[in-house]
């Protein structure tokens, strides 16, 4: 998530060979609103030992206070004006989530100031959970809006597996659906990573890098953005 005063999530890359294991049924639905914080706990424990937030929240405790509240806040700004994606493993009824996706659809970044607004119980919550890190936090979300790029586009906010589920293609599986509808809609594709090694895996999803090494921290591990053309649709 970044914040630069404002309610803005970040996306993280994910490991993922994409190959499922047998036995292990994994299917990917649109997140139900009621299973927000089971999802909300989902990507912050994807997200605990990320270089990233272990720059903005070095305190291991504060960490796990701050991105449940912080994942929970995008997930919910998305879940009005973008779309959430859940992986769950088991019955169809209800199942465990294991991995969530959120996208937000062009001209739904930066947030509205409506949006800002209702996203404040969010930033009180990571404020008090996190007080020392919020303006490294501020500073982080401000230098990563001014790169998004000047053409229509989905943004991939945040993309995380549960530490559990990695190594079954539930990544890739998430991505699908969002992937899909930019290719109908004929539009770009945008994320940044946070992780060198997961380049080459959106690589293979068909994104490009667009600036690389980045720094949105002073002294802070370097980022990477990404860029994804529209795939013409199979005749």
């Amino acid at each position: 998530m970044r914040m630069g005063g404002k309610a803005e999530a970040v996306n993280a890359g994910v490991s993922d060979d994409s190959r499922a294991k047998a036995g292990t049924a994994v299917r990917v639905v649109e997140l139900p609103g009621e299973r927000l914080a089971e999802a909300a706990s989902v990507l912050a424990r994807a997200f605990h030992n990320n270089p990233n937030f272990v720059d903005l929240f070095p305190d291991p405790r504060a960490r796990s206070r701050a991105l449940p509240a912080l994942q929970g806040t995008c997930l919910r700004d998305a879940l009005g004006f973008g779309r959430v994606y859940a992986a769950v493993r088991g019955a169809s009824g209800g199942g465990e989530l294991v991995g969530v996706a959120a996208w937000l659809p062009p001209g739904g970044f930066p947030l509205s100031p409506m949006r800002q607004l209702r996203a404040l119980p969010g930033m009180a919550r990571i404020l008090a959970a996190a007080p020392r890190s919020f303006p490294r936090l501020a500073r982080f979300g401000a230098n990563v809006t001014r790169l998004h790029p000047a053409l229509p586009y989905w943004y991939l906010e945040v993309v995380g597996v549960d530490p559990g589920a990695r190594g079954l293609g539930v990544g890739t599986r998430l991505l699908e659906p969002g992937l899909t509808r930019a290719d109908e809609a004929g539009h770009h594709c945008y994320l940044e990573t946070m992780t060198e090694r997961n380049v080459a895996w959106y690589r293979g999803l068909g994104f490009e890098v667009d600036r690389a090494g980045v720094f949105f921290t002073p002294g802070g591990p370097p980022k990477w953005t990404m860029i994804r053309t529209p795939r013409q649709p199979r005749p």
